[in-house]
């Protein structure tokens, strides 16, 4: 996924299509479909907030924080084991900061770890590696899940801010 600069009409019809798609999902769609995909309801509730949030830009609102969470949604969708194995290094460094006493020293360290390392497994199983090969291939891994990731933030906050003017 390599960024190219959009001209304006472009963009106009890249944000046009983001907005019908989420114009075409229900805020109880949304909700639902978050509650299926097993978070807590605090999460599922702030998330459900996310998706209300507009912007005027021009004469149109937008849906931002549908569109983003849309977009979200749909690059969880295309990456599920990276998604999983994020969430369990996650777990893994909220359980470490549990541990007496030296459990805060040890939380970030193994959220760290445990972050990358569950990223990188669950990259290599959606990209149908089987079996792990050097330091140099994981690192590539971890290059490539940065790339995608930091990209789509990109693509998503470009074509949702393009026509946004702050006063």
């Amino acid at each position: 996924m390599t960024a190219q600069a959009l001209s304006l009409p472009q963009a106009n019809l890249k944000m046009a299509l983001w907005q019908v798609d989420a114009d075409s999902m229900s805020s109880s769609e949304l909700y639902v479909w978050l509650n299926d995909c097993g978070l807590p309801h605090e999460v599922t509730i702030r998330l459900h907030e996310l998706a209300s949030y507009t912007k005027k830009a021009g004469n149109k609102v937008l849906a931002v924080g549908k569109i983003v969470l849309i977009k979200i949604i749909e690059f969880v969708k295309a990456h599920p084991n990276l998604a999983t194995g994020i969430a369990l290094g996650a777990a893994v460094g909220l359980l470490a900061s549990s541990i007496p006493i030296i459990g805060p020293m040890l939380a970030p360290l193994a959220a760290v770890l445990g972050i990358t390392v569950g990223a990188i497994a669950g990259h290599r199983l959606d990209q149908g590696y089987r079996q792990v090969d050097g330091i140099v291939g994981v690192t590539q891994e971890f290059i490539q899940i940065a790339r995608l990731f930091f990209q789509l933030l990109i693509d998503v906050f470009t074509e949702v801010f393009r026509n946004v003017i702050t006063a």
